[in-house]
């Protein structure tokens, strides 16, 4: 017989899976979870008795329940990243660029080509005649280019590499399985957490210029799942498995 006290110390690994009409898709690993908290809220009204002149408390009407998650986040894969900006992943293949026209261009300004990753690179002027390198600073890696003269009527064009891109806040609502694989580092018990249905909050802050490595914060709001109400061996937000394995 074990003689440990009934601490607990979790590590473990965060998987979510898309809901698409109803059913959870394959759980996707989110990556390194350093630090992940369950939060569980109520709502209630308290009531005071009026007999014996203590006003003392003696029910509580509990009226809402509330389940959330929240949690900080290491890695950042094209999918997770996806979900921490409420967007989507999108791969855009690599791709000849067709003439395009940026007009007239002035001394020493900036101008966004709109693609990134370019190759093979020509400019024109007016009647199509051949703007020479010397006339310009092109950042083939980001796509941006600074002229040194005054041109007029330019066009460029060029090969665009492939690219990963991650829309901004365009798939808001987005629902989610929640399952956490962990284990007890003290007592060596496993522990699985099934959370029904998780929306993730749009609400994050996703740094750009970074001392260290970076990391970012996520939060979920828990949803019901009132078809297992009356099931005993279920919940309608989730529950927690413990459990001991033999080898």
């Amino acid at each position: 017989m074990s003689n440990k006290p009934d601490l607990i110390s979790l590590q473990g690994e965060l998987c979510l899976a898309k809901m698409i009409n109803g059913q959870p898709a394959a759980l996707l690993p989110i990556g390194n979870t350093p630090e992940l908290q369950l939060k569980i809220t109520s709502e209630s009204t308290d009531h005071f008795e009026s007999k014996t002149g203590m006003r003392a408390k003696d029910a509580v009407l509990r009226k809402q329940t509330g389940v959330s998650v929240s949690g900080t986040l290491e890695e950042v894969t094209k999918e997770n990243l996806a979900m921490i900006l409420s967007g989507k992943s999108i791969e855009i293949p690599a791709k000849a660029v067709p003439e395009t026209s940026i007009g007239a261009v002035k001394v020493g300004e900036m101008i966004d080509l709109g693609v990134r990753n370019l190759s093979e690179v020509t400019f024109k002027g007016p009647a199509d005649t051949a703007i020479t390198t010397d006339k310009y600073n092109l950042d083939l890696v980001f796509g941006t280019v600074v002229f040194k003269e005054a041109i007029t009527d330019v066009k460029w064009t060029g090969q665009a590499g492939a690219t990963t891109r991650t829309t901004i806040a365009n798939d808001l609502g987005g629902e989610y399985r929640f399952f956490f694989k962990g284990v007890d580092t003290y007592q060596g018990d496993k522990i699985a957490v099934t959370l029904w249905r998780l929306e993730l909050s749009p609400e994050t802050e996703f740094d750009l210029i970074h001392e260290d490595f970076a990391s970012y914060s996520f939060e979920g709001e828990c949803l019901a799942d009132i078809t297992k109400a009356n099931d005993p061996e279920l919940s309608i937000f989730g529950h927690i498995d413990r459990f001991s394995v033999t080898t």
